[in-house]
């Protein structure tokens, strides 16, 4: 019993206030309310943009750790390389959505607004110049 105990005081010294919320289930509900999100949509199903806003990451060597294209989500850390004003447990969630069979919503959030302004400004140029949806 004692060593249960010790276990969750560890993690709730060692984790972040954010991690911790994910650990209990909270998952992406932070990044969708007190985020700030891009959002735009592009002439692409789902599972290219997918894929090449993956392809992108790994050329900016980010962390993609948490993610099912099934569920349209993917997090993201470890901006560090592209973006040094964050630290490297700061997070980015994109969000898929599928409008139409050739039409994707993507959605970038995140809790730090500069690192969430800068990443959508980063995948939305390299997927097209397609028209914004929401701002």
């Amino acid at each position: 019993m004692k060593r249960i105990f010790l276990f969750f005081l560890l993690i709730f010294i060692s984790c972040s206030p954010l991690e911790l919320s994910r650990l209990f289930g909270a998952g992406l509900k932070p990044f969708r309310e007190k985020g700030k999100i891009y959002t735009k949509a592009f002439d692409r199903d789902l599972p290219s943009c997918y894929g090449e806003i993956i392809q992108k990451l790994k050329a900016m060597e980010v962390s993609s750790y948490r993610g099912s294209q099934r569920e349209g989500f993917l997090v993201a850390r470890h901006f560090v390389k592209v973006f040094p004003q964050c630290s490297a447990s700061t997070e980015v969630a994109i969000f898929f959505t599928e409008l139409e069979s050739s039409k994707t919503q993507v959605e970038i959030a995140s809790l730090n607004y500069s690192l969430a302004e800068f990443i959508a400004s980063e995948l939305f140029n390299d997927l097209g110049k397609e028209k914004n949806i929401e701002n």
